[in-house]
């Protein structure tokens, strides 16, 4: 019995070492991922934002609300083609759950108005505000003192990472749950 678990063990510790496990280089590089024994999840980048001190708990619990109510929105009402259930009729009614949070998500969204881009881009999307930036007003390539290539960062850096970081904390306190 004992011999089994320490040949368990060893396995598990081949496993978590296993490239193949590995989130792709792709994904690596556009977010940060958490991971519980061999799954990885994308950690949200209001999170990422939280933890780096860049948002207030009101401003994170603003964003995640919405988050969660544009993800609820977006979700298709079809059941999954694994549900063995029989019945349908071909006409499929939005749930109560659905139809309200697309509701909700319309009227926050209207509610931030000119702002409401980089919202959804940031907390629904999760798109980096560098990655926004670029996007939005172009690039520029960042090279080190030895002359190797380190990012592409926005143009005017400084200005418009300040200028997108001040609407994204303006569209979290428009937001009201």
């Amino acid at each position: 019995m004992a011999r089994g678990g320490a040949k368990r063990k060893r396995n598990m510790k081949a496993a978590k070492g296993d490239a193949r496990l590995m989130p792709a280089a792709e994904a690596l590089q556009h977010g940060e991922f958490a991971s519980v024994g061999m799954a990885h999840r994308r950690v949200p980048v209001i999170d990422t934002m939280l933890t780096r001190g860049q948002l207030t708990t009101a401003e994170y619990r603003s964003l995640s609300f919405y988050r969660d109510q544009a993800t609820l929105a977006e979700r298709s009402p079809l059941r999954s083609c694994l549900d063995n259930s029989q019945g349908g009729s071909g006409d499929i009614p939005l749930s109560a759950s659905i139809t309200s949070a697309i509701l909700t998500t319309a009227r926050i969204e209207r509610d931030m108005g000119s702002v409401a881009p980089i919202a959804r881009a940031i907390a629904v999307d999760d798109m980096t505000l560098t990655a926004w930036c670029v996007k939005q007003y172009g690039g520029r390539e960042r090279y080190n003192d030895k002359g190797d290539f380190i990012a592409i960062v926005p143009v005017s850096e400084k200005l418009r990472m300040g200028m997108a970081t001040m609407e994204l904390k303006m569209a979290a306190h428009r937001i009201i749950a």
